[in-house]
């Protein structure tokens, strides 16, 4: 009697193998870097050129494992960073997503 159940786990097994790593795959910044941008109130060309680094980090599935940055990691702490004082928000952001980042092993 319990045989007959084996057929179906192995093939709820075999399609729960092939969905995973799509949806670990296919994680995504909700935000884009205009909105971050906008946000954070960066003023300097390199402050830009952060958020888009960092955007481009979570987007880019291209990139080698020990340069991403989990989507959860940099909205939270975005979302941190947006309640800390308006005029050094970015500044917030950049130190807090450097020091988070490094204990998962990438480096900013």
């Amino acid at each position: 009697m319990r045989t007959q159940y084996a057929p179906l786990a192995l093939f709820l097994l075999l399609v729960a193998m092939l969905l995973v790593p799509r949806v670990v795959h296919g994680q995504r910044l909700s935000l884009t870097a205009e909105e971050m941008k906008h946000a954070l109130q960066t003023a300097h060309p390199e402050e830009d050129g952060f958020i888009d680094d960092v955007v481009d980090r979570v987007n880019n599935a291209r990139r080698p494992a020990s340069q991403r940055l989990p989507a959860a990691m940099v909205e939270s702490t975005f979302q941190w960073a947006r309640r800390k004082n308006t005029r050094y928000r970015f500044q917030y952001f950049r130190r807090a997503l450097i020091i988070r980042a490094a204990r998962i092993g990438v480096r900013l």
